[in-house]
C-alpha cells in the first residue's frame, strides 16, 4: 500500500503502543515545546473526492437452531469515543464489538485496497429486544476500567458491560409504584460520565455510576421517554407522542423544565446535539423529516431536511465532531450528507424550498434499509448498518406463485408488496482523500 506523507494535524501512533486514537496522539514538534503552544486536533476533511471507498464489512446469518421467523438484521451501530472499535446491535444476535484495522489508525488508503471481513471480538448474547445502548463517554482503550457500555432491553434492568471480555459488570434497577422492576426505554450517560440517566414510561431516573442497584433520583414525566440526548447540563427527552422536552439538570440530579418542542408527525426515535451545543437535530418514525432546532428559540424548527423513513424502525443519523457534516440513512438505502459549507443546514428555513431535497451528497449504499450511520471521532471513516424485518407476502402461496385474484390489471404486480431485498451488514467506508482515483 502506498503511503501518503502525514500532515502535522494527523495522528502519530507508535506501533508498539496501546491501540487508541485520542487528541493526545497529535504530533508535538520542537517548535510547540519552545513556544509553549499546545497542538490542536483538527478533524480531517470529509468527501474531498466526493466518493466513498469500502474498507471492510461484516454480516450475520441465521443459525441452524433459529426458526424461520428469526431475522438477524443490524439495528444500529456506534463508534467508541476513542475510535478503536464499533458496537453493533444485531436482532436476535445480541451485541457485537468489531475492531478497526490497525493500518487505518494513521495510514491513508488507495483505490485498490482489499476489502477486509470484520470479525466480532466481543459477542454478548442478549435474551430480549435491545431498546437502547451507549458507550461510556470517556472510554479509552489504555484505561481498561473506562471501556464499557450500557444497554437497556426487554424485561431487564440497565446493564453495564465490559468491552474487553464482554462480562457483565453491574446493573441499575428501576422499580415502579408497586415495587416491580421495569425496563428502561432509553439510557444515556451524563456529559461528565458520572451519572446514568434512564428514561421510563412515566419517570426519569438518575443513577450514580459508582453505586449500582436501585438507589436513584426520580423525576416524573407525562409521556414515555423514547430517546434522549445530553449536552453539558442540558437534557432533551423525545417521546412517542411526537414531542421533545428540554430540561436543565442540576448537580443534585433535579430537572428544571425549559420547554417543549412540537413538529414531528411520528414518535421521536433519535436526537443529537451539535458540537457547539446550540442546536438539536431530531428524527421520528414514519416521518420523512429531520428537524433542526435552535434551543435558544425552540418554538419552531430552524430547518427541515428530507430523508426516507417509511417504517416504525429507528433510523440513526450522526453529526461529525467538527459540526460541518450531517449524515443520515433511510429506508431507501441511500446515505444523505449535508455539508454546511455547501448547504447551510443550520440556517433558517427557506419556505420556498422546504419540500426540495438539498442534500450535498447522495450515496446509494444498500439494497435494504440503511438504518444506522456513525462517524468516526478522529478519522475520515463512516460506519453504516443495513437491515429491517421482512414479513412474508400473504398474496403468495406455498409454491411461490402469485394468486391471480390479487394481481392488478395494469402491471400484473401484487397489490401488497413485501421487499425481497433482504440485507444485513455492517460496513466501514473511507470518506477521505483517495489518491489515483479514476
Amino acid at each position: 500500500m502506498d503511503e501518503i506523507p502525514m500532515e502535522p494535524e494527523d495522528l502519530d501512533i507508535e506501533p508498539d503502543t496501546a491501540l487508541t486514537i485520542t487528541p493526545e496522539n497529535v504530533e508535538i514538534s520542537e517548535e510547540n515545546i519552545a513556544t509553549g503552544d499546545q497542538p490542536q486536533f483538527q478533524y480531517p476533511p470529509l468527501f474531498p473526492s466526493k466518493t466513498l471507498l469500502e474498507l471492510c464489512n461484516s454480516s450475520w446469518s441465521r443459525s441452524l437452531k433459529d426458526g424461520d421467523e428469526s431475522q438477524p438484521y443490524l439495528r444500529g451501530c456506534k463508534w467508541s469515543p476513542d475510535g478503536t472499535c464499533c458496537l453493533a446491535v444485531v436482532n436476535n444476535k445480541g451485541m457485537h464489538v468489531v475492531e478497526l484495522q490497525k493500518d487505518l489508525y494513521v495510514d491513508s488508503v488507495t483505490a485498490d485496497r482489499v476489502i477486509d471481513v470484520l470479525d466480532s471480538v466481543i459477542h454478548v448474547k442478549e435474551a430480549g429486544l435491545v431498546y437502547d445502548y451507549c458507550w461510556y463517554p470517556a472510554m479509552n482503550s489504555c484505561v481498561p476500567e473506562t471501556c464499557c457500555w450500557l444497554t437497556t432491553l426487554q424485561n431487564a434492568p440497565v446493564q453495564m458491560w465490559d468491552a474487553f471480555d464482554g462480562s457483565l459488570r453491574c446493573s441499575y434497577r428501576g422499580f415502579n409504584a408497586v415495587d416491580e422492576m421495569e425496563p428502561a426505554l432509553s439510557v444515556t450517560f451524563s456529559s461528565d460520565g458520572t451519572r446514568i440517566i434512564a428514561g421510563y414510561k412515566k419517570m426519569l431516573r438518575t443513577f450514580d455510576v459508582g453505586r449500582p442497584g436501585r438507589d436513584c433520583a426520580e423525576h416524573k414525566i407525562s409521556s414515555p421517554a423514547s430517546c434522549m440526548a445530553t449536552d453539558s447540563n442540558l437534557l432533551a427527552v423525545g417521546s412517542w407522542n411526537t414531542s421533545i422536552s428540554l430540561y436543565s439538570v442540576s448537580e443534585l440530579d433535579t430537572y428544571k423544565s425549559i420547554g417543549k418542542m412540537h413538529g414531528h408527525s411520528g414518535g421521536v426515535t433519535h436526537m443529537k446535539f451539535t458540537p457547539d451545543g446550540l442546536k438539536l437535530v431530531s428524527g421520528a418514525r414514519k416521518d420523512h423529516r429531520l428537524l433542526v432546532w435552535d434551543i435558544r428559540y425552540y418554538r419552531r424548527p430552524l430547518n427541515i431536511l428530507s430523508r426516507a423513513v417509511d417504517t416504525n424502525q429507528r433510523v440513526y443519523f450522526d453529526i461529525s465532531p467538527c459540526g460541518k457534516y450531517l449524515m443520515t440513512g433511510g429506508t431507501d438505502g441511500i446515505l444523505k450528507v449535508w455539508d454546511v459549507n455547501k448547504v447551510d443546514w443550520t440556517s433558517s428555513i427557506d419556505t420556498g424550498s422546504v419540500e426540495t431535497d438539498n442534500a450535498s451528497f447522495k450515496f446509494p449504499l444498500h439494497s435494504d434499509c440503511c438504518n444506522s450511520v456513525s462517524i468516526h471521532p478522529y478519522r475520515p471513516i463512516v460506519a453504516t448498518g443495513s437491515g429491517q424485518h421482512h414479513f412474508s407476502d400473504p398474496t403468495t402461496i406455498d409454491n411461490g406463485d402469485i394468486s391471480p385474484e390479487r394481481t392488478t390489471d395494469k402491471t400484473n404486480e401484487v397489490e401488497m408488496k413485501y421487499s425481497s431485498n433482504s440485507e444485513n451488514c455492517l460496513v466501514f467506508w473511507w470518506t477521505g482523500e483517495v489518491p489515483n482515483l479514476t
